[in-house]
């Protein structure tokens, strides 16, 4: 039998709230809010004085309109968000790596280039790895490329109207095709012998970075590149939802976690 969640009222009221002043930037009163939400001024009236008097929201003296404060923009920007991102990361890659016994790396988009956020060392004696900070074009990576294949349609078409015809074409079917699996998984144009095994990352905003193996193939490996690239796309969908991303309400579903 299926356990419903506890019901937290008041925490369900302040957040509805919450919520209903984001999408009203001229404010609401008291009235407005409880007809808004469908509520009594009994049910509501504490809940927004409280909020009030946690400076999460500010009464206009004039107006008697009740609006947000800057109290949750200057919550939410205490801790950097890529800070956030590589903290959220980092056990992941570290599991990863001890799993696959290769080595793994986090890159996020910056202008033109990827950025090496944090990378994990494969355990073994020797092996391939890339530098923590690393910057390389986006065209010679797949973690550009995926991630690009996952943002909105209209950065795809900026970077692409910048490409040849002949290579935009390519380009374009290169996106598509990771778009529609869910990852990449293609011979490393810069180094002979490693295969690129690369997932996206999400939070709740969109893709804001990917997760990459360079897989070399071993005498005596422990997992097969197949298997491999099943534990970076676990891992990637772990730290999505770690970051606050909703799989299942995400078009990417089926490709995501396939």
């Amino acid at each position: 039998m299926k356990k419903t969640k506890p019901s937290v009222p008041a925490v369900e009221k302040a957040l509805d709230v919450l919520e209903l002043l984001a999408d009203s930037p001229n404010g609401l009163t008291i009235n407005e809010i409880g007809d808004a939400l469908d509520r009594t001024i009994g049910e509501i009236y504490r809940i927004v004085v409280y909020l009030a008097d946690r400076e999460y929201l500010r009464q206009d003296p004039d107006t008697n309109r009740y609006g947000l404060t800057l109290r949750l923009f200057e919550l939410s920007h205490r801790h950097d968000p890529t800070e956030r991102l590589i903290h959220a990361a980092l056990p992941i890659l570290e599991h990863i790596a001890a799993r696959t016994e290769q080595s793994c790396h986090l890159g996020a988009l910056n202008r033109e280039n990827i950025l090496v956020l944090t990378s994990i060392q494969s355990p073994r004696p020797a092996g391939y790895s890339v530098r923590t900070g690393a910057l390389f074009p986006i065209e010679q990576t797949s973690s550009g490329h995926v991630i690009l294949a996952f943002s909105d349609a209209d950065k795809q078409e900026r970077y692409l109207a910048r490409r040849q015809p002949p290579k935009r074409e390519r380009l374009r079917n290169r996106l598509d095709r990771i778009r529609q699996d869910g990852y990449e998984d293609t011979r490393s144009t810069m180094i002979e012998g490693v295969q690129n095994l690369c997932v996206p990352v999400f939070d709740s905003r969109g893709v804001c970075a990917a997760i990459t193996s360079g897989f070399i193939a071993r005498i005596d490996a422990t997992v097969t590149c197949e298997e491999c690239l099943a534990i970076i796309r676990s891992g990637g969908i772990e730290l999505s939802r770690a970051l606050g991303f909703n799989l299942e309400k995400s078009p990417f579903l089926r490709a995501l976690s396939s």
